[in-house]
Parts: C-alpha cells; structure tokens; sequence
C-alpha cells in the first residue's frame, strides 16, 4: 500500500467514524408481512458491539413491524445543510436483525440512562408509558458513501474496517 493509499483510507475512516458519533438518528426501514415497506426515522444510542438501540412507541406501525418481522435497514446521513453535493451525501446504510429488549433485561436500564443522557428529560417521560420498546438493532452487513465512485463496504468486527467497492464489484451485483 503506497503512503497516498494509506492516508486515503485513514481519511475515510475518520469520515465513517466522525458520521456515527455525530448522527443523533437514524432513517428507520421495515417490512410488514404483506410485504410492504415502511419508513421512519428515530433516535439512537450505540454500544461498543456496532449495536443501536431505538425506544419506539407501540402506536407506531414500524414498532408492529418489527414485532412481527425482526430485520430492519438503517441509514445514517449527512445532514443537506452540511452536504457539498446533495447527490453524493455521506452516509453509511446496514442491514440489521432486530431484537425486543425486555424490560427485566439487566441491558435495559442502562441503554435508557445512556438515551437519556443523550436526549434529555423526554426520556424519562416515556419510561413511564406502558407502550414503549426498547430494540437492539445488529448490523449484519453495511456500506459506506463517501461521494461519487467512493463507496465501501463494511467488514470485520463491528463492521468497521472499510473495502472500497470498485466498479466491477458493483457491476456483478
């Protein structure tokens, strides 16, 4: 690998890096069993795993999904205000499995504190709702865009190690 190589990648990586920890929420997708989409967005926290975690209301028709059909895609993106090209956001998108964490769970209190701590009061009030969820997202497979012709694919533990897709890989897709 030329030093050229080496710091593009380093680059790209603080790109991926700096895109997760500032993200706030994620774009929601679901599929019900009649096969129909649906989208939504909600607010997330992550653990050191790659997991997000989304407290959701049992009201809203993705909760109902996901009860019933437990995989999701996610996508984070670059906010339009912050873009240079708004056809080439920056965003890292995954495929995840969707698991209920029940409220006896000893994980459950403590990814609410970390949602609090994150979003404020407003989660303490919806504590207290009898309808609310608690989901562990799990990514099983990912992309990272960085711009036209930069995309990656997301390998490794935690899906954090960054294989630039070239254009013969995308092509036999």
């Amino acid at each position: 690998m030329t030093p050229g190589e080496h710091e593009r990648i380093e680059n790209t990586a603080k790109l991926f890096h700096e895109l997760r920890e500032k993200t706030s929420s994620l774009v929601l997708a679901t599929v019900g069993n009649n096969g129909l989409p649906n989208i939504s967005y909600a607010p997330f926290v992550g653990d050191e795993a790659g997991n997000f975690f989304i407290y959701l209301s049992g009201l809203s028709e993705h909760t109902t999904k996901l009860l019933t059909n437990p995989v999701a895609a996610i996508l984070l993106i670059e906010d339009e205000s912050n873009t240079k090209q708004i056809f080439a956001r920056k965003r890292i998108s995954y495929q995840c499995v969707v698991e209920l964490v029940q409220r006896n769970h000893s994980n459950y209190e403590t990814v609410l504190d970390s949602m609090s701590a994150r979003f404020g009061n407003v989660v303490n009030i919806l504590r207290s709702l009898p309808d609310f969820y608690l989901f562990q997202l799990s990514p099983i497979s990912g992309r990272f865009v960085t711009g036209f012709g930069q995309a990656y694919e997301l390998s490794g533990e935690n899906l954090t190690q960054l294989l630039h897709i070239g254009a013969d890989q995308i092509r036999g897709a």
